[in-house]
């Protein structure tokens, strides 16, 4: 797999690990992870905008939405992946808000997160891109 910085914000630290395990055994390697949105947010000040962004819009205390809003409005990554069930009027608002924009919202995967799915968003992700953001 192409060389890919990816971003994964997620409280539950078994579900953290496993999602990083992986992306390391899918060959990338270049994975920052966060319990917390202010964490992430640290983590992206720190090393720079990711190709990719995995979290749940749904996280308590409002994790999810307010990373993705971030990410929108900075620009700090280039593809979305979302975890958990999203309430339908949800999906449709994230939809509104990144259409035609970065990032571009690659699908949804529920947990426990399958190796064969999460590679498939990848590879789309990949086909989608020529270039991956190098920070």
């Amino acid at each position: 797999m192409r060389s890919l910085k990816v971003l994964i914000l997620e409280p539950n630290p078994f579900q953290l690990m496993a999602l990083h395990q992986m992306l390391n055994a899918i060959g990338i390697y270049d994975v920052l992870t966060a319990p917390t949105g202010s964490s992430a947010l640290v983590s992206l000040g720190h090393r720079g905008a990711v190709d990719i962004a995995i979290c749940d819009p749904q996280l308590k205390g409002g994790d999810g939405m307010a990373l993705i809003h971030h990410l929108a409005a900075q620009r700090q990554a280039r593809g979305l992946i979302l975890l958990g069930p999203v309430a339908a009027g949800l999906l449709t608002d994230l939809e509104h808000l990144l259409q035609g924009r970065e990032p571009m919202l690659l699908g949804r995967l529920h947990t426990p997160v399958s190796a064969v799915l999460m590679r498939g968003l990848l590879d789309a992700y990949l086909a989608a891109t020529r270039t991956p953001l190098i920070a």
